[in-house]
């Protein structure tokens, strides 16, 4: 498989993973809005599909590094992007701040990705040691090890931050799947072949644009569901 064809791979992981986003905030909101009974953030099932999803946006970002990064760190090309991540992460923030002030968005998927593209450089060249550390931070959650919880504590105390937010990715587990994404690239375990039709580019197309729906989907979603309980 030949660089151009892991990036198509690569770009329509990401589309999968859209698709399936879309879907879990369009059933978040029919239960935000009271359509439907289940509740996405304690039905098993729920949390489980909002894994899945992550887990293939941030394999994805471990592998893309390695591909960006491998050949040499190209910093100006780095700052660009992260503060991108970062004025969008703000962006939620204060939006998500108007729209939920007590569950307000503080360290989101996009705030997460942000500090992840910078904490996985050093790992970009040493991919088998990437791969121990990422299971050994997801063996330390899964044994309910938490070192970062008594900075959260001290958070939620003293900075204001709300102990329950609308969407937050944790540093521990979810490091460990960037970094076995870094792996993965590595050693060529990606080798899915995906024939390219229309239908393949198309999700591969929202694959490469994946952070602009991120930010538009729901607005809209949340948009329509409002004006329709207005209607009623």
């Amino acid at each position: 498989m030949n660089k151009s064809e892991r990036l198509f791979e690569l770009d329509l992981l990401r589309g999968v993973a859209v698709l399936l986003m879309v879907v879990f905030h369009i059933g978040y909101d029919l239960a935000l809005f009271g359509y439907a009974s289940y509740q996405t953030t304690i039905d098993t099932e729920w949390i489980l599909f909002r894994g899945l999803i992550l887990s293939m946006f941030l394999l994805a970002v471990g592998m893309s590094a390695y591909l960006a990064y491998i050949d040499g760190i190209r910093y100006d090309k780095l700052i660009k992007t992260v503060v991108r991540l970062l004025f969008v992460s703000v962006m939620i923030s204060v939006g998500s701040y108007f729209v939920f002030p007590q569950q307000w968005i503080y360290f989101g998927v996009i705030h997460f990705i942000a500090f992840a593209l910078v904490c996985v450089l050093p790992f970009i060249r040493v991919p088998r040691i990437a791969l121990v550390v990422g299971i050994a931070i997801g063996a330390s959650y899964i044994m309910g090890f938490y070192p970062l919880d008594p900075l959260f504590d001290y958070s939620v105390r003293y900075w204001g931050i709300p102990a329950y937010t609308v969407d937050v990715v944790s540093f521990t587990p979810w490091f460990s799947v960037v970094l076995i994404g870094v792996f993965v690239m590595d050693k060529k375990l990606f080798g899915l072949k995906v024939r390219q039709n229309q239908f393949t580019r198309r999700v591969a197309l929202m694959g490469q644009h994946s952070l602009l729906i991120y930010l538009i989907h729901q607005p809209l979603l949340f948009g329509l569901f409002y004006l329709t309980k207005l209607v009623r």
